[in-house]
């Protein structure tokens, strides 16, 4: 669920996504949408079972200890079904907070680093590069004092960073099969410098889902939706080159958008990039594109609520026609 929606509609997506036997529902924090710190809290009061992710915050809007404290709160709410998404964040938006200062790795490292020993709650004094402690304590005993934290990163070296410290992997929107397979390369990678094993290690995939039998209409909805992200999409960057869009077509999503041409923007976003960069059209069509990003190695598909089609209805069909003819 995303900012798009209103947070009742997150309440009732994270009751449906139960009752029809989801494994996890997530919600994101984009910037400047609806916050996704409220969702987690209202969807952690009307479930039982289902985890609750966290997709994603940045280590540069929130101290690591004021991160701890809400963590610990919803974990304290939902009895221990929180999972909690960490990412650098998009620079375009750090960058209009001015936050954005070019070391993400580094410093999302330290921000775990921090979170983690403060969930403990113990007494934490901590000065480093990016964060200080002095005498942080919770007032109240977490329910658990080992936070589970999945990173989300685009790029090679982020990927390594959550096999070497992540408990999990979160990939952006517009994942392809491609792209699976090469964030576990880099995973396992990490893991390896770490000395780490993967036996528990999740691959969270974004998939902006649209089913519809209207191909055209799917197509439609989901450029549209398209429209509100790839112009903010690292041009050569892992993502887009698996999914075949280029430099020069990202830099011209990034052109036409600033520019207010909204025609263009939509000529340029061609149907085979949203079919290649989307799930989109009937029900067939959508469980094979789903199953070829599990075969690939997606552990935990999810699908990305697009404005235009109704979320409760996709949960139940997921629910229903979908999970149970993948894998």
């Amino acid at each position: 669920m995303t900012g798009v929606f209103p947070v009742r509609d997150g309440v009732e997506l994270a009751k449906i996504s139960e009752e029809y036997g989801m494994g996890s529902i997530w919600f994101a924090e984009d910037y400047f949408f609806r916050g996704g710190i409220p969702y987690l809290a209202a969807a952690s009061l009307v479930t039982e079972k289902i985890r609750i992710g966290l997709g994603v915050i940045n280590p540069y809007s929130r101290h690591p200890a004021l991160a701890a404290m809400e963590f610990a709160t919803i974990d304290e709410m939902c009895d221990k079904r929180t999972i909690f998404g960490l990412g650098s964040g998009v620079p375009f938006w750090m960058d209009q907070m001015g936050l954005w200062d070019k070391k993400p790795l580094s410093r999302t490292r330290e921000f775990i680093e921090v979170t983690r020993k403060v969930v403990t709650g113990g007494n934490i004094n901590h000065k480093g590069r990016f964060f200080t402690c002095k005498d942080v304590q919770l007032i109240f005993e977490p329910v658990r004092k080992e936070v589970p934290i999945y990173l989300a990163f685009e790029g090679k070296m982020g990927l390594k960073l959550a096999g070497e410290i992540g408990d999990g992997a979160i990939t952006s929107i517009f994942t392809t099969a491609s792209y699976v397979k090469f964030a576990w390369e880099r995973v396992r990678a990490g893991a390896q410098k770490a000395g780490r094993k993967l036996d528990d290690f999740e691959m969270v995939v974004y998939l902006p889902m649209v089913i519809d039998d209207d191909l055209d209409n799917a197509l439609n909805i989901a450029r549209e939706f398209s429209k509100l992200y790839l112009p903010h999409s690292q041009p050569g960057g892992p993502l887009m080159e698996h999914a075949g869009v280029n430099a020069e077509d990202t830099e011209a999503f990034r052109k036409a958008s600033e520019e207010g041409k909204d025609e263009l923007l939509s000529e340029l976003i061609t149907d085979e990039m949203v079919q290649s960069l989307c799930v989109v059209g009937d029900l067939g069509s959508c469980i094979k594109q789903i199953s070829e990003i599990v075969d690939a190695g997606a552990n935990t598909p999810v699908a990305f609520p697009v404005p235009g089609t109704d979320p409760i209805e996709t949960a139940k069909t997921i629910g229903k026609e979908i999970a149970p003819n993948i894998g």
